[in-house]
């Protein structure tokens, strides 16, 4: 709007109130400026993020996504399965361990392990396992040799016959007479 149209338009229109109404309008175009400019900033903004997605999205050209699910899928079974197996072998090799097992990979291979992994109850199936393990075969646990008297399971070679006690004496003897190449009474 120009001074000289609003002159023309409107007669006898002071220069005061002409100043004051071009005042007015130039303070709402201003404010429309900054919008109208606010505005392009975001369209600007967001024109940038849609080349970005759409750059992102050429990367997953020619992808086959239902392959991909099914690979996802078999990945989680993976997982799952390394997981009951990791908490079955924690399981197994406690309960070896509580039961005062010598060797927990030779008392593993004398366990249906198979039978034990498809049990619905676990823990206890693998408590009578042990158990008759350990009935089965004495030698693989602790404090339970056929010597009552035998309470750490230690062998000494005596309840094989005479000789291999385990006094003190005998044992320095025996070690003197390796590193030194002497014999002791």
């Amino acid at each position: 709007m120009k001074r000289e149209d609003v002159k023309s338009k409107i007669e006898g229109i002071t220069d005061a109130q002409l100043d004051w109404l071009m005042d007015e309008h130039g303070k709402d175009i201003n404010a429309e400026k900054n919008k109208s400019t606010d505005l392009q900033g975001k369209l600007e903004a967001v024109s940038a993020q849609l080349k970005t997605a759409q750059d992102g999205l050429k990367a997953f050209e020619g992808v086959d996504v239902s392959a991909l699910n099914g690979k996802i899928t078999e990945l989680q079974n993976k997982l799952t399965a390394q997981e009951e197996a990791f908490r079955f072998d924690s399981l197994l090799d406690g309960a070896i361990r509580d039961g005062k097992g010598r060797n927990v990979k030779a008392i593993r291979s004398l366990l249906d392990l198979d039978a034990l992994k498809a049990s619905k109850d676990q823990t206890a199936d693998i408590k009578a396992a042990l158990e008759k393990c350990k009935t089965e075969n004495a030698w693989a646990f602790e404090g339970t040799e056929a010597d009552p008297a035998n309470k750490t399971g230690m062998q000494t070679g005596g309840e094989h016959g005479t000789g291999g006690g385990a006094s003190s004496e005998t044992l320095a003897g025996e070690i003197s007479s390796i590193l030194y190449g002497t014999k002791s009474e």
